[in-house]
């Protein structure tokens, strides 16, 4: 049985996933008697670790294998090759066979966990984005929201407007304000979240096989979000100033997409910040050729480098951006409370595309953010938060100039939470993750970030949640994983000067 595992050939360079790949090749084997049925499929890691994969793609593999019924798992026993033609779960025949859409099939398709497990009982997580729940401020959040709940309680629990707390919209609108964009109050919807605010775009723009444009690597929750809307996607490259425009120009006036998509601060995952230059640039082009900018302005407020810089919508003067920003990065994620700015024709259209989803965001939770910005607490919480992330940048990178070998580069970040690894040509991130699992280091494969199958070469770290205490051990266990796969020896550590990040 050993030998047909062996006989399995992937290709990286494919623009099928990989475990579509893996799903055929099982499928294959249990077509042709080579698995007959109640045959024992191998573990999922012990699989990923003999083919070098991640062990999210063999799962994944697995229950596409069990949605065709072609196999049924048991928990704590394994996954088992089924009787032909009976349902893969026999002690259970009437139950309900689902067919799915299309639509969610392809957003399924392109849903990709974010990190691999691991049972290491010390476990460092450069994984996850997920803000550190031990830095929020709750005391002060509790205290108005119990105030905001004794004094208008009755109110802010009844329905409300689909566009938002009118008291916060105005005081979106002046925040931004203090940046440069010019809006209004009825130029703000406020919604569940940045990926709502995402969803309801998309569904309010786009129709099947519409072209879409964005970076890559680009913010992986978003492919299958355009998968579930089935858009056209057109990549284009990053570079050290962001997304290149030269690219851009070239692919605007070749075909007008429907929208283009970008991350021009802190761009998740590579955290590259756009420059002024290249900002004006792109609305300038966008205008020109008519195509709508959609800004995730996700976590700008988090900036410990160098001078803020304007958002996109800033230079928006015939109305082509929107932006989009969130509470999520900056206070709580648990809140799902963010915002789009618009022109107010599209806001209103908008609105009523929310309205059909959720009618509207909670009105206390909107009323108590509110009362938390105008009493400071927001601002001195983003202070404090700038100045320990700036501590865990800084302690990355040094520790990177130390451990990792002289072919490995990175990006340097303004703000934000990530820091863009590539790889030599000669190296594979596939070739390092099971092993950097087992010895307790999570971190982000490229490919998570890549629309169409790109990504060997590349690996996001997160500061977001790992102490300042345990970076640079991490990041020295992952250095020593490199140096063995790569053939380099360890004394060959030194402090350094990375190269610029060039096209990634």
């Amino acid at each position: 049985m050993v030998q047909l595992w062996d006989g399995i050939e992937l290709d990286r360079t494919s623009n099928q996933p990989l475990y579509q790949q893996l799903e055929a090749h099982i499928e294959k084997l249990i077509n042709d008697g080579s698995l007959p049925a109640g045959a024992k499929l191998p573990a999922s890691r012990d699989l990923a670790s003999k083919l070098g994969i991640n062990r999210n793609t063999v799962t994944s593999a697995y229950d596409a294998l069990v949605t065709k019924t072609r196999v049924h798992s048991h928990v704590g026993q394994g996954t088992f090759v089924a009787e032909p033609g009976r349902d893969a779960t026999p002690e259970t025949p009437s139950r309900m066979r689902w067919s799915f859409s299309r639509a969610a099939l392809a957003a399924r398709d392109r849903f990709r966990s974010p990190a691999e497990e691991t049972h290491h009982p010390d476990p460092i997580n450069f994984a996850t984005m997920v803000p550190d729940e031990e830095l929020f401020p709750v005391e002060p959040f509790r205290v108005v929201l119990d105030e905001v709940l004794a004094r208008q309680g009755k109110q802010l629990l009844q329905y409300g407007p689909a566009a938002g707390y009118p008291p916060l919209r105005s005081y979106i609108a002046e925040r931004l304000a203090r940046r440069g964009v010019k809006a209004t109050p009825e130029n703000v919807l406020v919604v569940n979240g940045s990926q709502q605010a995402l969803d309801l775009i998309c569904r309010t723009l786009l129709d099947p096989e519409d072209p879409v444009v964005l970076e890559s690597p680009t913010y992986t929750s978003v492919l299958p979000l355009l998968a579930q809307y089935r858009a056209e996607i057109e990549e284009i490259p990053m570079t050290a100033r962001g997304m290149d425009l030269d690219a851009l120009e070239a692919s605007l006036t070749r075909s007008r997409p429907k929208l283009l998509f970008t991350m021009p601060t802190f761009h998740n995952p590579t955290g590259i910040t756009m420059d002024l230059a290249s900002r004006e640039r792109l609305v300038d082009m966008a205008t020109r050729h008519g195509v709508p900018v959609i800004e995730d302005d996700f976590d700008s407020e988090l900036r410990f480098d160098g001078e803020p810089l304007p958002p996109l919508k800033a230079f928006d003067d015939k109305e082509c951006v929107v932006h989009i920003g969130t509470f999520s990065k900056g206070l709580f994620p648990g809140l799902r409370l963010g915002w789009i700015v618009a022109p107010t024709a599209f806001v209103d259209t908008l609105g009523r595309s929310k309205l059909i989803s959720d009618y509207h965001t909670s009105l206390l939770l909107q009323a108590a953010v509110l009362a938390f910005c105008e009493r400071g607490h927001y601002d001195i919480h983003l202070e404090r938060l700038a100045g320990i992330y700036r501590e865990k940048s800084r302690v990355l990178i040094a520790a990177l100039e130390k451990y990792f070998p002289d072919d490995v580069t990175w990006t340097h970040p303004e703000g934000g939470f990530a820091v863009w690894i590539t790889l030599p040509k000669t190296l594979s991130v596939d070739a390092i993750l099971s092993e950097a699992v087992a010895d307790g280091v999570l971190f982000t494969p490229g490919e998570h970030f890549f629309a169409h199958g790109d990504g060997r070469r590349f690996l996001r770290l997160s500061i977001s949640r790992v102490p300042v205490e345990r970076i640079a051990e991490g990041v020295q266990r992952l250095g020593n994983i490199l140096r063995r796969s790569s053939g380099h020896d360890s004394s060959g550590a030194g402090s350094r000067e990375p190269e610029p990040a060039l096209h990634i």
